[in-house]
């Protein structure tokens, strides 16, 4: 099983990347394992207890090391992968990374897709794009530069800049540094906002 999905508290849904001994990296099989766990997530709303927050963290001590682009095609990877993210950003419902340790290149991406960051003090984030020939299209940029400066995104960009967990709640990146009972607690509460309302805030930043 290379995603754990667990139910630790009613509407919440807790999702571990679960390729340790690959430091979470991210290949064809787990993207498209996480993106129809999501999906199927997304889709339960006739159920008994539908869910109302997401919390996505690593197994281990590295959230993910990336795209493994050792393993498959890389188009097939970028692919499943660009699947997760816009899951991710248009559910209708929050979407919370712990980041439990390294967020390099596409786990970076995945923990910038969600709407709210919390950070292990271990937590650091990298996307070395430029040295890696990787595209990144002006969303993104956009993006990026919107939660963590212009100065600071073009350096993480060009330079491939390390962010580290203080770093990255000072500049408003990551919400709150914590554990992942910290990132639960915070789904609990946004688990209890008005599903419309909450579906809108998710368009308006979307």
């Amino acid at each position: 099983m290379l995603i754990e999905s667990s139910r630790p508290a009613p509407g919440i849904a807790l999702l571990t990347l679960n390729r340790h001994d690959k430091r979470n990296a991210l290949n064809v099989e787990v993207c498209e394992e996480l993106a129809a766990i999501i999906e199927a997530l997304l889709n339960d709303g006739s159920s008994s207890d539908p869910t109302k927050a997401i919390v996505i963290t690593g197994a281990g001590t590295a959230f993910s090391a990336g795209a493994d682009l050792s393993d498959g095609d890389p188009v097939a990877i970028y692919e499943s992968f660009a699947r997760v993210v816009e899951l991710i950003r248009t559910a209708p419902i929050s979407v919370i990374a712990h980041v439990n340790g390294p967020a390099i290149g596409a786990g970076a991406l995945l923990s910038v897709a969600c709407d709210i960051r919390v950070v292990d003090p271990s937590a650091r984030f990298m996307i070395p794009v430029a040295k890696m020939g990787v595209h990144v299209d002006r969303d993104f940029a956009e993006t990026l530069a919107e939660l963590v400066g212009g100065a600071r995104a073009r350096a993480m960009l060009l330079a491939g800049m390390p962010l580290s967990a203080a770093t990255a709640v000072e500049c408003g990146f990551a919400a709150v540094a914590g554990d992942v009972g910290t990132a639960l607690e915070l789904a609990q509460v946004c688990a209890t906002g008005d599903p419309g309302t909450v579906a809108s805030i998710k368009a308006a930043f979307a």
